[in-house]
């Protein structure tokens, strides 16, 4: 009789400790979704999708990156460990690795294979789209902590993009889908050997063929002809539509559905990175009526998710969280009729300038060849220093000073607003403005030997025939929403400044599980109080 009085209260007990928690995270990030857009296109919103997260949840209107470079591999390793390049080390989408002196990919790991429902093998050894992993980043994400705490909690991550659903998920995940240059959705070996059944059968049953209609067009605005697309570059241009975003969508439904997610005791998380919005944005820019469209197709894809979650899961059983990678930049080009400051930055004729300085300065041969071998690599505003032909070629007081000299002089051309050393940025400490981002951005062994940022309203010259981009510490790319909805989330409208390094500590202390390992940010009290 008391072995079964103690079972009885062992199993209360137990229920009550994970009656406290969640049964489902879903961690919803818009790939470069600025901050105006919900209240730009409110009047259009329907009721049940961007609309209803905001009424029904906490909507932190203040909601900042606190770093630069803003690009979707930082940012979506940021939202997921709770800190920033600094310390989780994905610098950006690529980075010149300074040891391998070639240029590495944020997701990439060679010693993978794709996974993917191939030809009469599940397994397509050749393909370069899933020779990826995480490893590049080196602290632990939400879904780690999940699964460190409870091994049987699944974590999935999905995405069209490869880092949007790898950096997100972490380390342990048990799986990490993307979307092919075919428009078939793959993974990669280390996750798993074979995809599962239901996602075989699900893709061969739901080609993406058939989420995509023939135009894209939207009243008189606009129209594209979508057939000629696909005969030319196949169906993987679905990703550049808003029905990348339609099948995403409904792959998320699918795994709700397939893998039971949020369906016994145990906390499941599941991250969906749609990034339609972000192929979509670069091409037409902020201010186009293409990414109005896209927006009201995206409220309509979060309504029925929303709604499954009502159906099946419950609000009283779920958090979400929606938030953004980055924002964007508008067009210098639009933003000049406007008679505001702007430009388009030439990074190759800035680099030439320079090197005919140094030759200058150190009396070099006129041919530039040698002033040339200085510099090993500018991408990413960040210039790469040839330490090991400095120091052959150079006394030892000369070496000292060079990315002094380097950064001086970038310092002077049109475009630029402040340069930042190496030396400067790791010895020295910046708690506010733009130092303190660009430090926050800065990882000593990944990062470049001089950072360059640019003026508001600059961009690479690159963009000059069309289309926009982001990567800046300004507010344009920094400025992001971030929502909160579900269970015992109350409602709330604040414009107090968050980072969106507090994500994960706060979906942490919900969870009541560690924070990620390198985690940096601080709960948000109004969501866990």
């Amino acid at each position: 009789m008391k072995k079964i009085l103690f079972t009885l209260i062992s199993i209360i007990l137990f229920s009550n400790i994970y009656a406290k928690k969640p049964k489902l995270v879903i961690g919803i990030v818009v790939d470069q979704m600025r901050y105006d857009y919900i209240d730009r296109f409110w009047n259009d919103f329907g009721n049940n999708g961007f609309k209803k997260l905001v009424k029904e949840g906490a909507y932190f209107k203040n909601t900042h990156f606190s770093y630069a470079p803003t690009y979707t591999g930082p940012g979506h390793a940021s939202i997921f460990t709770g800190t920033t390049p600094a310390h989780h080390g994905i610098i950006a989408n690529n980075w010149y690795d300074k040891e391998l002196k070639k240029s590495v990919y944020c997701a990439g790991n060679g010693d993978m294979h794709t996974v993917c429902n191939c030809e009469q093998n599940i397994v397509d050894i050749s393909s370069e789209d899933g020779k990826m992993s995480p490893h590049h980043m080196i602290t632990t994400t939400i879904g780690d902590e999940i699964q460190l705490f409870n091994p049987k909690s699944k974590v999935i991550g999905i995405s069209l993009k490869d880092r949007g659903a790898i950096l997100s998920a972490g380390h342990s995940a048990d799986a990490a889908y993307w979307m092919n240059g075919n428009g078939d959705w793959i993974t990669s070996s280390f996750y798993m050997d074979n995809l599962p059944d239901w996602l075989i059968q699900y893709q061969n049953q739901t080609p993406t063929s058939s989420f995509i209609e023939s135009d894209w067009s939207f009243g008189d605005e606009f129209s594209h002809n979508l057939d000629s697309l696909i005969n030319l570059k196949g169906y993987g241009i679905i990703k550049s539509t808003p029905y990348g975003n339609t099948i995403l969508a409904d792959l998320a439904l699918e795994i709700l559905e397939n893998e039971n997610l949020g369906r016994d005791h145990l906390t499941d998380l599941l991250t969906i990175s749609f990034s339609s919005t972000d192929y979509i944005g670069h091409q037409y820019g902020p201010h186009s009526m293409e990414i109005f469209d896209t927006y009201q197709k995206l409220d309509q894809d979060i309504a029925k998710l929303l709604n499954y979650i009502n159906n099946n899961i419950g609000k009283e059983n779920t958090v979400i969280f929606l938030t953004a990678d980055h924002g964007v930049s508008s067009e210098p080009s639009k933003l000049t009729q406007l008679n505001i400051p702007s430009g388009y930055f030439s990074s190759s004729q800035m680099i030439d300038n320079l090197t005919t300085h140094l030759r200058d300065y150190f009396n070099l041969p006129a041919n530039d060849f040698l002033a040339k071998e200085f510099i090993l690599n500018y991408s990413n505003n960040q210039l790469f220093l040839n330490h090991d032909f400095i120091k052959e070629n150079l006394d030892a007081e000369k070496s000292k000073i060079i990315s002094e000299l380097c950064s001086k002089f970038l310092l002077k051309q049109k475009g630029v607003k402040n340069t930042f050393t190496a030396h400067q940025l790791h010895n020295y400490q910046y708690n506010h403005s733009t130092h303190s981002k660009i430090q926050q951005g800065f990882n000593h062994k990944r990062s470049g030997d001089v950072i360059v940022e640019l003026e508001p309203g600059w961009i690479s010259e690159s963009w000059k025939d069309g289309g926009t981009t982001h990567g800046s510490s300004h507010s344009y790319d920094t400025h992001v929403p971030l929502v909160f909805w579900g269970a015992k989330v109350p409602r709330k409208n604040t414009t107090k400044l968050v980072n969106v390094k507090d994500i994960a500590p706060t979906i942490s202390s919900i969870l009541e599980i560690s924070f990620p390992n390198g985690c940096t940010g601080n709960p948000l009290i109004d969501i866990t109080k």
